[in-house]
């Protein structure tokens, strides 16, 4: 690799871009990540097993900054477009994608420097304001991890569903729910049912 490559490398290597959705956050000056397990506080018989422990929602609290112009673009970009004359409204466009997803409730991956976290729905949102700061937007996001938990669904006939209800029993022994079986009545002969009569 020759000298200028190597600095043309160093000059517009493509820094790592921390996300809160989609939306690409320039820069991220605080940050909480609080992941917890509760532990039954009842004494546990024998060994520990994941019984007695249960993971709790992660939670995430940060502060980013989003700048006028994006730093994952080059320098050479940024000059076309102030040339040009097509600037992008990049401030307001973050500012209104913040608050679509926090009003719309959609839970979202937070692309974070170490990790990635899935289904995380913003809680609070705060833009803070500070004197000479037009050229970039300042916020402060918590978010909490939500569960998504698959259900299994079993389908049954309308013959299967007759059927164990004609076989249902009441407390006491006494079938519900089905048709009394037919019993015939036992047969008499002409001489008895004269005698009968009489």
């Amino acid at each position: 690799m020759s000298i200028f490559s190597g600095a043309a490398t160093l000059l517009f290597k493509q820094p790592f871009t921390q996300k809160v959705g989609k939306l690409e956050v320039d820069i991220i000056t605080s940050r909480n990540i609080s992941e917890k397990t509760a532990v039954s506080n009842n004494p546990v018989e024998g060994s520990f097993n994941t019984d007695n422990s249960k993971r709790q929602p992660t939670e995430i609290s940060i502060s980013g900054t989003i700048s006028k112009f994006s730093l994952k673009n080059s320098k050479v970009s940024q000059v076309t477009s102030l040339l040009s004359g097509s600037i992008p409204n990049r401030l307001k466009d973050a500012h209104d994608e913040l608050y679509r997803i926090k009003d719309d409730e959609e839970p979202i991956t937070m692309v974070m420097k170490y990790k990635s976290y899935p289904n995380m729905l913003i809680t609070s949102l705060d833009f803070p304001e500070e004197a000479n700061g037009g050229e970039t937007l300042r916020f402060t996001l918590t978010l909490k991890e939500v569960r998504i938990v698959d259900s299994q669904l079993t389908v049954l006939s309308n013959f299967k569903i007759k059927t164990d209800s004609a076989k249902t029993k009441s407390s006491f022994g006494r079938q519900v729910g089905g048709k009394k079986p037919f019993t015939p009545k036992s047969k008499i002969t002409l001489t008895q049912f004269i005698k009968s009569l009489f």
